[in-house]
């Protein structure tokens, strides 16, 4: 009986330190990110984007998406409420910025959810 009692004790220890390790990862975690803000600015004519940082703000061009690049090469494509999405539009500054969001990785690479 004792046996018993201390193999559950120790299956129940195992499963509460996974369920601890598995909330500190949670797609959920908010994080800062430092980089470049891509524009990816489409060119109807040939069917394809055109890789752009913006010298200003780019509310101006036509509907398009983003992607920060950070200085270790690693890729956010930036997705959210249009709230934030739309500050990251209205700010000049495009190279160097600091983007707050809730981060989390996919099998296509990395999203960053801006709100």
């Amino acid at each position: 009986m004792r046996k018993n009692i201390l193999i559950l004790s120790t299956m129940l220890a195992f499963i509460f330190s996974i369920s601890l390790a598995g909330a500190a990862f949670a797609k959920d975690a908010e994080v800062t990110v430092t980089g470049n803000v891509i524009c990816l600015l489409p060119d109807y004519e040939k069917g394809t984007v055109n890789p752009v940082i913006a010298d200003g703000p780019c509310k101006n061009q036509p509907p398009h998406e983003h992607i920060l690049v950070t200085n270790e090469g690693t890729v956010y494509y930036l997705q959210g409420l249009q709230e934030g999405l739309m500050k990251i539009q209205l700010n000049p500054v495009h190279k160097g910025v600091q983007v707050t969001g809730r981060a989390e990785q996919t099998p296509g690479g990395w999203i960053l959810y801006v709100d």
